[in-house]
């Protein structure tokens, strides 16, 4: 059992990324004010980094412990687990960024992090793609 949680944690990861990108945040921009919207985005983003920076860690934790010897799912865990991180970190300067109308700034911020969530779950999709039961 504990060799397919790993798996199953990818799943998840990508259904999470899914469903937040493609659903929830731009619903939340279409039907809310833009001032509330960005004060409910900012209270859900970096909980949505943390979720998936825990089950990339919960993941990473889970192939040692089941000594599993699939590298590729192990450093795509780990992968994941670092690029969730720096999403994480950076959001305070994201925010900054806006509040203090550092449009280049912001962009360049946002943008990394829309790229640094796209590669993970590409990662993600691939330890799907590449799984050895």
């Amino acid at each position: 059992m504990i060799q397919i949680l790993p798996f199953l944690l990818s799943g998840i990861i990508c259904g999470l990324i899914l469903f937040q990108s493609f659903l929830i945040a731009p619903s939340i921009n279409k039907l809310i004010n833009k001032k509330d919207a960005a004060i409910l985005l900012r209270y859900l983003w970096p909980k949505f980094f943390l979720l998936i920076g825990f089950l990339s860690l919960v993941s990473v934790v889970l192939i040692y412990v089941g000594s599993m010897n699939q590298e590729g799912l192990k450093y795509g865990s780990i992968v994941s687990v670092i690029l969730m991180g720096v999403c994480y970190a950076i959001t305070p300067i994201i925010n900054k960024a806006k509040d203090n109308s550092k449009d280049k700034r912001w962009f360049v911020l946002h943008l990394s992090t829309v790229l640094l969530t796209l590669i993970t779950l590409i990662v993600n999709v691939f330890i799907l793609g590449y799984w050895n039961f």
